[in-house]
């Protein structure tokens, strides 16, 4: 009897096993829906990816995907793949100029399409030796190509001069060589148009332009440093600090300190002036400046303008700055920063309090807070008291939004000082939310974990997350945990957006994004050491220069006192500047707005958009909503 049980035992075995693998694998015509997520800017010249997920209900199933891109018409490329429940297709975008596309996502029982832009991403520098010269000099060019993870290449690249008159003296093609490096010189002649030149390197992909001046100048004999005890001061107290002249040999300047001082008030108004004799270094002391116009821009503080002028005694001789101060109207401002451009009722939300001098310094401080948060019939629903210590200039405000509040009005004051912020809430039909903060403490560098935690008012079958940077779907996963962990990479850095989704029950999206920053690390490190600290003019110097690997190193020595007129080095600050301009523009923003006349919630399709990419599906992605102060209306 026992063998006879276990002999009918083992099919049921298989069957039931059978039976639950299947639904896992469902064959291509089963995909009932779909999400596909682009990045709103492709790059010309390479690969792009894009995420695609395939659904039947709320289960992943496999299917073919082919995901096309054309101009007026006209397919540029084509791609298909086999997706397996979720992945990313990789697109090889041609070479094709910028502008306005189409990229059409389709498969069998479904398809899309949405406009996208192709920008050329590539970065070009041209730098010279001095940036100012005399007619006769030669100016000595170097053009530097990079490409989007700052990677040398090397570029066919077009170099031209305008004078100040704007006559084209100069025009030269060449290529950068395999470090993206290339000079060039340019000879001036004894009588050129002198004023501000143009140099401006062209490659098919970017373009850049310096300027230089070429005038019949005299070296500045000395410089002058103004020294302040800070960079601030209230517009109350008396702005004290210290002038020092000093040749560029290291003598210091006998003469005259004159200093004019002007403050802002819609326009630049003269309201005191000091002279003193000045041996090298010298104090000095002005009256409160008493008012000034606060710029919005600087969180309602003022300006003072110094020009300052040492007269050399026996010549004559001047020479000039001039310092930007800070007027405050009290020692401590306060910084509202929310965690994201919208809260979701019912949800956690953070909201980061930082406490600074005037000069942006951390400063701990006392704090009181109100949260009022207001529903859709602008009846306020719930009113939070708080108060907070700072610590190192920064305290968090966690809170949970009441459920149907449609705007958090947030109101900070201590010190003196105050501010205030409003929040307008995201937008849901069925009322349901996720939420993701970062759980990790601090800034990843690359190779390091970070880890998010996403809060959701429904219960989910998967959360799905992409992460974006530099105009880039980098990543792309999903989990059945709350938690999210990954491992940052140097595309992620230095900054990058996580955003996550979910399917509910009803077919809806709900979704929302975070972005985090990435510590870069550039593994290839260049040192400079000279032979002498101290060299006499017409004396020999050795300069030893060390790198991690082979590498193309430029060097450029110019006379200190040139840099006191004016500085044009190339340095990896720009580098990431330029980096930033064309992969880091801020996709949302803050503004101090008012829930008058009007309160505009944000909806699923409002995250996407801020994330920096455009959602293809047939599941429902909400739309934000306006409430006016009458009545709501969609």
């Amino acid at each position: 009897m026992k063998l006879r049980a276990l002999r009918y035992l083992v099919p049921i075995l298989v069957m039931a096993l059978f039976g639950a693998i299947v639904p896992a694998c469902q064959p291509v015509g089963a995909v009932k829906g779909y999400m596909a997520i682009i990045p709103k800017v492709l790059h010309s010249g390479s690969t792009e990816a894009l995420s695609v997920a395939l659904f039947q209900g709320e289960r992943l199933v496999p299917g073919d995907v082919v995901v096309s891109l054309s101009r007026d018409g006209e397919e540029v490329v084509s791609v298909r793949k086999n997706i397996n429940g979720k992945g990313t297709i990789e697109l090889d975008v041609p070479d094709v100029p910028e502008g306005q596309y189409q990229i059409e996502v389709r498969g069998t029982g479904f398809a899309g399409e949405a406009p996208v832009t192709v920008e050329k991403s590539f970065l070009v520098f041209v730098e010279t030796d001095k940036p100012i010269y005399k007619p006769g000099q030669t100016i000595h060019i170097r053009v530097l190509t990079l490409d989007a993870e700052l990677k040398p290449l090397s570029e066919a690249v077009t170099v031209e001069v305008l004078d100040a008159k704007g006559t084209k003296v100069f025009r030269r093609e060449l290529n950068t060589d395999e470090y993206g490096m290339a000079s060039l010189d340019l000879p001036l002649s004894p009588e050129p148009n002198e004023g501000a030149w143009k140099i401006t390197a062209v490659t098919e992909r970017a373009r850049t332009q310096l300027d230089v001046r070429v005038e019949k100048y005299v070296l500045p004999k000395y410089e002058v440093k103004v020294e302040l005890p800070r960079e601030w001061f209230l517009v109350d107290e008396p702005i004290t600090g210290r002038v020092a002249a000093e040749y560029s040999f290291g003598k210091a300047v006998k003469g005259e300190l004159e200093i004019k001082a002007s403050r802002y008030v819609g326009e630049w108004q003269e309201y005191a002036t000091f002279s003193k004799t000045i041996d090298g270094t010298t104090d000095f002391e002005l009256p409160p400046v008493g008012y000034v116009a606060g710029v919005p821009a600087a969180g309602g503080m003022g300006n003072v303008m110094l020009e300052v002028v040492v007269r050399e005694k026996a010549t004559g001789y001047e020479e000039k700055t001039t310092e930007l101060l800070t007027i405050s109207q009290a020692p401590v401002n306060i910084q509202i920063i929310p965690e994201g451009s919208a809260f979701k009722p019912g949800l956690p939300f953070s909201i980061l309090i930082v406490t600074e001098s005037p000069d942006n310094k951390p400063l701990d401080a006392e704090v009181s807070a109100t949260i009022t948060y207001i529903d859709s019939d602008y009846q306020e629903r719930e009113r939070e008291e708080r108060r907070l210590t700072t610590t190192r200039g920064k305290a968090l405000l966690k809170t949970t939004p009441p459920a149907k509040s449609v705007a958090m009005v947030i109101e900070l004051s201590g010190e003196g000082a105050e501010a205030s912020k409003i929040v307008e809430a995201s937008y849901s039909p069925s009322s349901n939310f996720i939420h993701v903060e970062q759980i990790s403490e601090g800034v990843p560098r690359v190779g390091q974990e970070v880890r998010f935690k996403v809060y959701s008012t429904r219960r989910a079958t998967n959360f799905y997350y992409e992460v974006v940077a530099r105009n880039k779907v980098v990543f792309s996963d999903f989990t059945r945990s709350s938690v999210i962990a990954l491992d940052t990479t140097p595309l992620m850095a230095p900054s990058a957006r996580l955003l996550v989704y979910q399917i509910l029950p009803n077919s809806e999206v709900a979704a929302d994004y975070l972005p985090f920053k990435v510590e870069a690390q550039y593994p290839h490190n260049a040192n400079v050491e000279f032979s002498k600290e101290e060299a006499a003019p017409g004396e020999a110097l050795s300069i030893n220069v060390k790198t991690e690997g082979k590498a193309k190193v430029g060097i450029a020595a110019v006379d200190r006192s040139v840099f006191i007129l004016a500085e044009n080095r190339l340095n990896l600050q720009q580098v990431f500047d330029e980096l930033e301009r064309l992969y880091m523009r801020p996709q949302a923003e803050l503004h101090e707005v008012s829930i008058y006349p009007r309160i505009t919630t944000k909806g699923a399709r409002d995250v996407f958009e801020e994330a920096g990419v455009v959602v293809l599906s047939n599941h429902t992605i909400p739309e934000g909503k306006e409430y006016e102060a009458r009545g709501k209306v969609d």
